[in-house]
């Protein structure tokens, strides 16, 4: 990943924002594992397996990318925790301050078992606590980067298409101004990481406005323009971004 597009700290404290989808019943567990006082229902586990919907190597690699992120991101939301000590008096202050302190640093692997019919998968292996708190957020994460990653894809497969056909493609390239931060982030890594642009190529850096085409089809051509082939391609780009929509 390109460091000037994707600046590390900055990608971390973007990734971050998936700590919120750890609930408070999720860190109520993690205090009880922590002080070893657990329910049947608690069920602590020291391995999170996250299968990998699609079997080409980038899909994985990606994914790998915005793991990295999220474990320098990620944190327990200190309000969460001071939840937790108020609906359960037992926790105690040194715990409450061990959930604050629980980073996701984790030993991961990529294989596949029996009972996943040569699926791959992430393996996921940390202390049950963290385990505990950051399997919502990383759910969330695998839900947004699959859905990212099926839309670029596809952009991808229209430009070799296109080249295939008539020799050239569209330019298709990602303006982030219309979406929300998290999302737009992942999406944009995987423009960049399949080929596609990425950033402020094709408008002004630092607009305030909103761009609702933040995801643009480029249609170049050399003069004299046949008027017939300009609607065609314009008429052809905006059912592309409709289906988009």
């Amino acid at each position: 990943m390109s460091d000037e597009l994707f600046p590390k700290i900055r990608s971390a404290e973007i990734l971050g924002e998936l700590s919120a989808w750890t609930s408070v019943a999720d860190v109520m567990v993690a205090a009880r594992i922590i002080e070893e006082r657990t329910v049947p229902s608690d069920q602590p586990d020291s391995l999170l397996v996250m299968p990998l919907e699609h079997t080409e190597p980038e899909f994985g690699q990606i994914f790998a990318i915005l793991l990295g992120y999220f474990m320098q991101g990620y944190a327990v939301p200190p309000q969460k925790v001071l939840v937790c000590s108020a609906l359960d008096p037992q926790i105690t202050e040194a715990t409450g301050v061990a959930l604050r302190s629980l980073r996701f640093r984790p030993t991961v692997r990529v294989g596949s078992t029996q009972g996943m019919h040569g699926k791959r998968a992430f393996f996921i292996e940390d202390q049950p606590a963290v385990i505990e708190v950051v399997r919502a957020p990383l759910n969330c994460l695998m839900g947004l980067y699959l859905d990212k990653y099926e839309c670029t894809k596809s952009l991808c497969e229209m430009v070799a298409e296109a080249v295939e056909e008539t020799g050239g493609s569209p330019t298709i390239f990602h303006r982030p101004y219309a979406d929300a931060c998290l999302p737009s982030f992942i999406e944009a890594a995987c423009f960049h990481s399949l080929g596609l642009e990425v950033g402020t190529r094709f408008a002004s850096p630092g607009r305030v406005d909103i761009d609702s085409a933040y995801r643009a089809v480029n249609v170049q051509t050399l003069p004299p323009v046949d008027p017939v082939v300009m609607e065609a391609a314009i008429q052809s780009g905006q059912r592309k971004l409709d289906a988009l929509r």
